[in-house]
């Protein structure tokens, strides 16, 4: 095939680099002058996670993503976990997308193009199936472009959930807890804490992108799977080929992405709280292993120097432990150290449950509610999957959640405020034991609460309501779920005073005894009678024994009754079925400590009151409801994959694919296929087929591409060297060198086109060249980086029109200017806009 002599395009400028590179057709960034680069993928037949990469920088199992300048300076360069299969750059080319792949996952990153740092990870749903393993190492990848939405954000209606949430206060955002300093005395460094990022339980639910200015509802397609913002994963409907969203989902998804942001708040409220609740754990275990150590050094059991302790509260008389940990080991200093980390701790524990956790709970209730109301509306019924049980079950398990952490507020204010008055009487012990040897008047007024310290004893000092809540477990969160059948938020209904009755006799034991009447009034009748007077002091006490035995003061009932009640938790649990009752008080050692677990025991656990459970239960249900809601993609579908010899555009009536394949006499052949858009003025769809040589030359096409409305773009190899070409695709629709296909109920494919149209011509012409550039002899190279082979990269939007040109080696790119041609008016040259060599500071 003989090219025509032509000098179009204007070299730029080339980049050198330090190790060999990868460019993919969508490197090119589409509003500045950029360019992304991938380090080689692994060509080995083994695990890609047991495969090593030589090179400095190069780490296993992970990708390096680096960024240039179109005039040779670097930007920046991160390293991802996996193999990059795929990328695409957002339209306002701020957000540079990554399809990344490992032997246990598949993911999109969403990387900023200032910092280069992960704005939002989102995992690949898992029944879709990617190509060959063997394909992704040999140099193909996924297709990967943005588009433009068809229509923008609704405005937020007045009286939406969204409208009340926004005229709220804000919920207090919480950032991740901060790990322990190991080394206090070491230099801080100066580099910018990280950003905080969404919580790893949350990286499936269904979201948007996040974004100062909010984003528009733009697609990121993935072969021909359609994702909203790139993060929401969109069904593939057969009435919405498309992929352009109905307005019921894009009002859904704001409502989902909501949900992310509470739930978020949440989880992260939770994690500070376990942390904030391990210190004050952590103090208390390191006094009470003190006093502990002095029981032991009198050969003292644990029960009897806690005894001894309340002995001590009641009597102000105690053992010689008792007396040598409040006078050796315990000091002033320690106490109030000891004191203010219970306050600050369980006053953290309060501040998160009040200005983050329950507020945002309240909001999704909120949010809930008003998806509720679309079940019941028909224009949303006819576009989502919304099933009012399913919302009112979810409703009830966050009203539920919100219930189990408002008694955890009112434990830890009850905990806090006891430990407050447990301090007190142990200052006062200390200072009455100091001041023995002055007179009388010199010694300190008890002022504690002894109700409280008491409390503190058995709760906080010993065993305390918390550890209910957020137990010992080897695995943190658990990963345990609410069971289906329990009654999360139970309802109350009004009673009937005979019922009233009823329960209060069966509670009082008064239906079982054959003798009804009230030992009281009998024996205010017989005062005279001694024997009368005898029996009804026995019934009285009997009645009450009975009541006592039957059942535990369970104070977390009486709690729950009376918001104002800020009587002790006590250590008795409130279930029915537990199979130990446990001691009241610390006075009580006849039994077996039942918090002396040892390393074979098991923690026993009730996990209807653990807030973990119920969040990890919360997570599941709201996310199964959305995404029911907007519908699954089909299971089974394959994601295509490319070699770099086809591409795809929609222009404004239809739709242009082109494609290079082999024919019988395994020659390439350049296919145009054009697919009209319904309704538009050309309704068929039509195919063309051109040839590579002829039988003077043969030439082989590296790479294809699409560079705008009217070109596609070409790199051909013949025998003298390389050569970059253009096709005016545009004017063969105009033509008529296109023959039409005849019309089917779906779109056609290239392997029935090829098949059924490849015998179809009577000849094949030429491929008609519109521009030419002549890169030089084809380059041989010592090392060749595998089998990837020679690529192009392009940008055709206005002032940006250039291209980047690869080889095998991947250590230089070519960066050439495809709108202004050589051999024109070198004045043109001065007019060509600059702007966007650099990349914007801010």
């Amino acid at each position: 095939m003989i090219f025509p002599d032509r000098t179009s395009f204007t070299p730029l400028s080339t980049i050198s680099l330090p190790s060999s590179y990868v460019l993919r057709p969508g490197s090119c960034n589409p509003s500045m002058d950029l360019v992304v680069l991938l380090s080689p993928p692994i060509n080995s037949t083994v695990n890609a996670a047991a495969s090593t990469w030589k090179g400095k920088g190069k780490e296993v199992g992970k990708t390096q993503v680096s960024l240039w300048r179109t005039g040779g300076s670097k930007v920046w360069e991160v390293s991802l976990r996996g193999q990059v299969v795929g990328l695409a750059w957002s339209e306002d080319g701020l957000i540079l997308s990554l399809f990344a792949w490992t032997a246990t996952e598949r993911r999109i990153d969403h990387l900023s193009v200032h910092t280069g740092e992960i704005i939002r990870s989102v995992p690949f749903p898992q029944h879709l199936s990617v190509g060959e393993i063997e394909d992704l190492r040999d140099g193909r990848w996924v297709d990967m472009k943005w588009s433009q939405a068809s229509h923008d954000w609704d405005p937020v209606k007045d009286g939406s959930a969204i409208g009340i949430i926004d005229s709220l206060p804000t919920v207090t955002p919480v950032a991740p807890p901060k790990p322990p300093n190991l080394l206090p005395f070491m230099q801080k460094s100066n580099k910018p804490e990280p950003k905080p990022t969404l919580h790893p339980l949350l990286s499936a639910f269904p979201s948007l992108l996040p974004s100062r200015i909010p984003l528009p509802p733009n697609i990121l397609r993935i072969s021909s799977y359609p994702f909203l913002t790139g993060t929401l994963p969109l069904p593939l409907l057969n009435d919405n080929k498309d992929g352009k969203p109905h307005r019921t989902i894009l009002e859904l998804s704001k409502v989902s992405d909501r949900m992310v942001g509470f739930l978020d708040i949440i989880l992260r409220g939770l994690e500070n709280a376990v942390v904030a609740f391990r210190e004050s754990e952590k103090q208390t275990m390191i006094c009470r292993e003190d006093l502990e150590t002095c029981a032991q050094q009198q050969a003292m059991s644990i029960p009897d120097v806690h005894s001894d302790l309340f002995r001590f509260l009641m009597t102000g008389r105690s053992g010689v432990a008792v007396n040598e940990w409040l006078g050796s080991k315990l000091t002033g200093r320690t106490v109030t150290k000891w004191d203010q980390t219970l306050d600050s701790s369980y006053r953290t524990i309060q501040n998160l449950i009040i200005e983050s956790i329950s507020p945002a709970v309240e909001r999704l209730v909120l949010l809930l509610e008003e998806m509720r109301g679309w079940s019941r509306t028909p224009s949303y019924q006819a576009q989502l999957n919304l099933q009012e049980q399913e919302i009112s079950s979810a409703i009830d398990l966050v009203l539920g959640f919100g219930k189990l952490m408002e008694k955890m507020r009112r434990d830890a204010e009850h905990e806090m405020k006891a430990a407050a008055e447990f301090m007190k009487w142990l200052k006062y012990e200390i200072s009455r034991a100091a001041s023995q040897d002055t007179s009388s008047d010199d010694l300190p007024n008890p002022t504690h609460d002894l109700k409280l310290v008491w409390s503190f004893m058995i709760n906080g000092f010993v065993h305390s309501s918390f550890h209910s809540h957020f137990p010992y477990l080897p695995v943190r969160p658990p990963k345990d779920f609410l069971a289906d059948d329990y009654l999360r938020y139970p309802r109350r209904f009004t009673k009937g005073l005979e019922d009233v009755v009823k329960e209060t006799q069966a509670e009082l034991g008064i239906g079982k005894k054959e003798i009804t009447y009230t030992p009281s009034t009998r024996a205010n009748e017989s005062l005279d009678s001694e024997n009368t007077s005898t029996m009804s002091m026995d019934m009285s006490m009997s009645l009450a024994h009975e009541g006592n035995e039957d059942q535990d003061i369970d104070l977390d009932a009486e709690d729950d009754e009376d918001d104002g009640d800020l009587t002790p938790t006590g250590i008795s649990s409130d279930e029915d079925d537990e199979e130990e009752e446990l001691p009241s008080s610390p006075d009580t050692v006849a039994k077996k400590d039942p918090y002396a677990l040892s390393e074979e025991e098991e923690v026993q656990r009730v996990i209807e009151k653990e807030p973990w459970v119920w969040a990890n239960t919360l997570v599941r249900d709201l996310e199964k409801l959305i995404k029911i809601a907007i519908g699954e993609s089909e299971a089974g579908e394959n994601v295509a994959l490319n070699d770099g010899l086809r591409d795809k555009r929609e222009v404004a009536d239809g739709a242009w694919d082109v494609a290079v394949m082999k024919n019988v006499e395994n020659t390439q052949q350049v296919w145009l296929m054009y697919t009209a858009r319904p309704g538009s003025s050309s309704s068929r769809s039509a195919v063309a087929s051109f040839a590579l040589g002829d039988a003077e030359q043969s030439s082989t096409c590296l790479a294809v591409q699409i560079f705008d409305d009217e070109e596609v773009v070409l790199l051909l190899e013949s025998e003298d060297g390389r050569y970059l070409c253009t096709i005016r695709y545009a004017d063969l629709l105009e033509g008529g060198h296109l023959s039409e296909l005849p019309d089917l109920p779906r779109e056609w494919t290239w392997e029935e086109v090829v098949k059924g149209y490849q015998n179809a011509f009577e000849s094949t012409p030429p491929i008609p060249i519109a521009r030419s550039r002549y890169l030089g002899a084809t380059p041989q190279f010592d090392a060749p980086g595998g089998s990837v082979k020679a690529s192009i990269a392009l940008n055709g939007r206005s002032g940006r029109r250039l291209g980047c040109i690869a080889y095998e080696d991947g250590r230089s790119v070519q960066v050439w200017d495809l709108d202004i041609d050589e051999d024109e008016d070198e004045d043109g040259d001065g007019d060509e806009d600059e702007e966007g060599l650099h990349v914007d500071e801010d």
